[in-house]
C-alpha cells in the first residue's frame, strides 16, 4: 500500500496547469462599477512608526468625505482611498497637499492597469514662496523663468500689482530629491540676487 501511495505521489506535477494563461482582458463583466475612476493609492512618507487607525480617523474626518469613504492599508504606509463621488474626489485633490503628523501623503489615480506596489508615488504639488524679488523683476513671466527645471507649473498666484511680498506658484515637484532652497539671478542693472524660496 505504502509502495503504491509514493508511486502515484512521484506522478504528481505541481507545475501542471501553471503555464495557463488567462486573458483577463476578455473576461465579460455584467455589472462593472467606475469605482475606478474614484481610487486613490496614497503613501505616507515617513520612516516612524504611527498609528494606522489614528491616521485612518484623521483622513476621514479631514476630508469629510459626502458619500464615505474606505481606506485599506496595502503595504508599509501604502493606502487605498475608495470614494464614492467624483466632488469628494476633486475637492481632495484639489487640496494637494496633505499631511498626517507633518509627513507628506503623496496621492495618485490610478490607471487601472498597475500592481499597487507599482504605482509610482514621487510627485506632489506645493505652493512655492519666492522671496527677494526686484519690484521690476515680478511678472509672471520672471516667476516662470525662475522655477524653470523645478517641476511642471500647476499655477502662479495673481499678484496684479507686483506689491506682495512674494509670489507663489503651485509646481508638481519630484519629492524623491532635496528641496531647492535659494536661485542666483541677476536683476535689469545685471547686479546679482539671491532668490529665496519656500514651500507651503
Amino acid at each position: 500500500m505504502a509502495d503504491e501511495l509514493i508511486s502515484r505521489c512521484s506522478k504528481l506535477s505541481l507545475e501542471e496547469g501553471e503555464g495557463d494563461v488567462v486573458d483577463l482582458g476578455d473576461v465579460v463583466v455584467e455589472d462593472q462599477s467606475d469605482n475606478l475612476e474614484l481610487l486613490l493609492i496614497g503613501k505616507l512618507l515617513t520612516e516612524r512608526p504611527f498609528n494606522v487607525d489614528a491616521f485612518k480617523r484623521t483622513m476621514t474626518k479631514v476630508w469629510a468625505p459626502s458619500q464615505g469613504m474606505v481606506i485599506r492599508v496595502l503595504g508599509p504606509n501604502l493606502f487605498a482611498f475608495q470614494l464614492f463621488h467624483w466632488r469628494d474626489m476633486e475637492k481632495i485633490m484639489n487640496g494637494l497637499p496633505w499631511c498626517f503628523e507633518n509627513n507628506l501623503i503623496v496621492l495618485k489615480n490610478i490607471e487601472g492597469d498597475e500592481q499597487p506596489e507599482e504605482v509610482a508615488l514621487s510627485h506632489s504639488p506645493f505652493w512655492v514662496r519666492i522671496k527677494n524679488l526686484p519690484f521690476n523683476c515680478r511678472t509672471d513671466a520672471h516667476v516662470k523663468a525662475l522655477i524653470a527645471g523645478m517641476g511642471d507649473v500647476i499655477e502662479i498666484e495673481k499678484d496684479a500689482l507686483g506689491l506682495d511680498r512674494f509670489r507663489r506658484a503651485k509646481i508638481m515637484l519630484d519629492v524623491s530629491r532635496p528641496l531647492r532652497r535659494i536661485k542666483l539671478s541677476k536683476d535689469r542693472r545685471g547686479r546679482e540676487v539671491v532668490v529665496e524660496f519656500s514651500y507651503e
